[in-house]
């Protein structure tokens, strides 16, 4: 264990935990000491990532939960609260779907899916851990955004959307909650090589080859390059920290340079 214990005796959930920034996040919180409920639909990929952090000495449970039903996220709530031996107190929404399409490409089962999942996966867990969190001395919710949510980008009408509104939603939930100990914000990054981005769907969008849009995307960082896992899930952690109790409703940039904002 390391990162000097920073989150001893905080209880985390991580939604999307299988793959991805959301397995990033979850070692992450874990390394500082958080026990971690790693949370997706699919069991195996959860249960990898749950593994991995017994192993490296910290506490994880793994636990299939649908951010899209109401069921799925109402019958996980006891479940995960007995795991996790308390109240959470740090909600991570991470789980997310991607599609990329030109504007009258994108079906409305597109845009319903990606609301669904996006916007009101977030919603669901909010409301149904929200009101236990308001109570504890020192409480988080981080939603994974995106600088897909700051600004425009071409083939990404839906999705941006969905993005846009998370963003909305940070910041309203956190003019409400401010008075409380509860703190929260977003954290948005650039693209990052994961396998939720379609880089061959998108690159048909932009008529281009996958080679050609990857290196204009890299070019378009100040860094010249994207950003990593390891990156945008430490400012995830750091959010959760004493260090961070005076930041609230912000929507914070990992991108190495893309959006100034």
């Amino acid at each position: 264990m390391h990162e000097e214990m920073l989150l001893k005796g905080r209880r985390a959930v991580v939604t999307g935990a299988g793959r991805g920034s959301g397995r990033a996040i979850a070692l992450h919180l874990a390394r500082a000491g958080a026990a971690v409920a790693v949370v997706a639909r699919s069991k195996s990929q959860i249960e990898s990532t749950a593994a991995e952090i017994q192993r490296d000495g910290g506490s994880a449970w793994a636990v299939a939960v649908d951010v899209t039903s109401d069921e799925s996220v109402n019958s996980a709530f006891p479940v995960i609260r007995e795991a996790l031996g308390g109240p959470v107190d740090t909600l991570v929404n991470n789980a997310g779907a991607y599609t990329a399409r030109t504007f009258l490409d994108y079906s409305m089962d597109d845009w319903h899916s990606l609301l669904d999942v996006n916007v009101l996966g977030t919603v669901r867990m909010t409301r149904k851990f929200l009101p236990e969190m308001l109570s504890l001395p020192r409480a988080r919710i981080i939603n994974l955004a995106s600088i897909a949510g700051k600004k425009a980008s071409f083939g990404q009408s839906a999705y941006n959307a969905t993005k846009h509104a998370l963003i909305g939603i940070t910041r309203c939930l956190a003019l409400e909650t401010g008075a409380s100990n509860l703190r929260v914000n977003a954290v948005c990054p650039g693209f990052t090589k994961t396998e939720m981005i379609d880089i061959d769907q998108l690159s048909q969008v932009h008529g281009k080859s996958p080679e050609d849009l990857w290196r204009d995307i890299e070019n378009t960082s100040t860094i010249r390059r994207t950003v990593s896992l390891d990156e945008i899930a430490s400012l995830v952690m750091f959010l959760t920290t004493a260090a961070a109790d005076g930041i609230n409703g912000q929507s914070l940039v990992v991108d190495g340079g893309v959006v100034f904002s």
